[in-house]
């Protein structure tokens, strides 16, 4: 049974369904979730999204129940220390209908890969333009997101 809040130290810690509150300059929060941890033989990054949910206070496991993703994007875990310092709580993905999406690789389909979140899953080819291009996001950048698409809320 793990204990909240808590620093990660690593990704190899987070699994997904963890979530984190994300302070605005408006101090509401927003909030940040794991989608999938870790990537494969990594100690460091992992995919996370970006919910469309801003309040007063920090994100609970009941206050964000049903929240979709606005944004999935790889991170650096210590992204998490630097836009809210620690992991508040867990609720499971599959509650809230959440996964993985598809992205591509790359922008050319030529030696690209199709990814269900940082898992390649097969090659990409030219009926794959729609599909996003898989970010990987600076330490801050969740909460730049979050500011531009939730703070005028």
């Amino acid at each position: 049974m793990q204990s909240f809040p808590f620093v990660p130290k690593s990704s190899l810690g987070l699994q997904a369904g963890h979530f984190w509150g994300i302070k605005l300059l408006d101090d509401r929060f927003a909030c940040g979730r794991v989608i999938q941890s870790p990537e494969p033989g990594s100690r460091t990054a992992l995919l996370v999204g970006l919910l469309d949910w801003i309040d007063s206070a920090p994100p609970t496991s009941e206050s964000i129940a049903g929240a979709k993703c606005l944004w999935q994007g790889r991170i650096h875990y210590k992204s998490i220390i630097q836009t809210g310092g620690s992991i508040l709580g867990y609720r499971k993905l599959e509650e809230d209908g959440l996964a993985p999406w598809l992205f591509r690789g790359a922008v050319h389909w030529r030696n690209s890969e199709i990814y269900e979140g940082l898992s390649p899953i097969r090659e990409q080819t030219p009926d794959d333009q729609e599909l996003p291009v898989l970010a990987t996001w600076g330490l801050t950048f969740i909460r730049q997101a979050a500011e531009e698409n939730l703070g005028q809320q």
